[in-house]
């Protein structure tokens, strides 16, 4: 991706997402690690994750150094060639922090009860993990409530064509935006955000764009939205296929996972 490109993600990034919070000055973003579990290592890191990783986010969290923080495990794709097994997020107000020191971090494992040194818990999450990358992501815009344990977490990554990120932002916030809010007011269950990839940048990163939609449970998300009966009435002067042809103009889709939301911890 080209200097000038990221210079104008940068930028729409930062005047689209203020419709996010109202009175935000800055884009509230994510910072999404990548877990791959090493192999027959599964229930030791279920362990891990319950009595270290939580309630270290939880005195983390209540210290201020994230919103929210949610741990995911991958249901599809699924199984050793699967990108990640888990994922765990971390939600900022605004932008993101420098990542958090060793200092840092021992004050937490203290402040957790935790009778562990920093050392000690990067030994134990190695021998069970390796990191498979980092993304960090601005939140341009979003509906619902916020994401619950068990819920189901559909991941679609976009390469946005260049030149054609304003324009992909745009279809996302004036056709699916008002779909997903008449569906919430109509007593359908769920959440729907669209956020634009900070970093890694450059020609060989596959994906630049992201939405997010997240369902109270696996029914709902087979389900879906019900656009055939939705669309009419919030669209009547489109329809779902132009929209879409208007889309596949704009972007392309990467991918589509899922995750099952296993753990959330919340500022207090």
């Amino acid at each position: 991706m080209q200097t000038g490109q990221v210079r104008l993600l940068t930028l729409a990034a930062l005047s689209i997402a203020a419709g996010f919070a109202q009175g935000q000055t800055e884009p509230p973003t994510i910072r999404d690690f990548c877990i791959k579990v090493a192999p027959g290592k599964g229930a030791e890191y279920e362990a891990f994750l319950r009595d270290v990783t939580l309630p270290l986010a939880r005195a983390r969290a209540d210290a201020g150094e994230f919103v929210w923080f949610v741990a995911a495990s991958g249901v599809v794709p699924a199984g050793s060639s699967a990108p990640c097994d888990y994922r765990l997020v971390y939600g900022y107000k605004g932008l993101p922090p420098e990542a958090a020191s060793t200092a840092a971090l021992a004050a937490a494992l203290k402040r957790a009860q935790l009778s562990l040194s920093v050392d000690e818990m990067v030994a134990r999450r190695s021998a069970l993990t390796h990191l498979v990358s980092v993304d960090i992501w601005y939140g341009i815009d979003g509906i619902g409530p916020p994401s619950e344990k068990d819920s189901y977490v559909q991941l679609n990554h976009y390469n946005v064509k260049s030149g054609q990120f304003e324009q992909w932002t745009k279809l996302e916030t004036t056709y699916w935006k008002p779909l997903m809010d008449a569906w919430l007011k109509a007593g359908g269950k769920g959440s729907w955000s669209v956020n634009t990839l900070r970093w890694p940048q450059g020609d060989s990163t596959p994906y630049n764009g992201l939405t997010v939609d997240i369902f109270p449970d696996w029914s709902s998300l087979v389900r879906g939205v019900p656009l055939t009966d939705l669309w009419p009435r919030v669209h009547p002067n489109t329809t779902v296929d132009d929209v879409f042809d208007r889309l596949e103009k704009v972007r392309s889709v990467h991918d589509r996972e899922v995750y099952k939301i296993v753990e959330v911890v919340r500022a207090k």
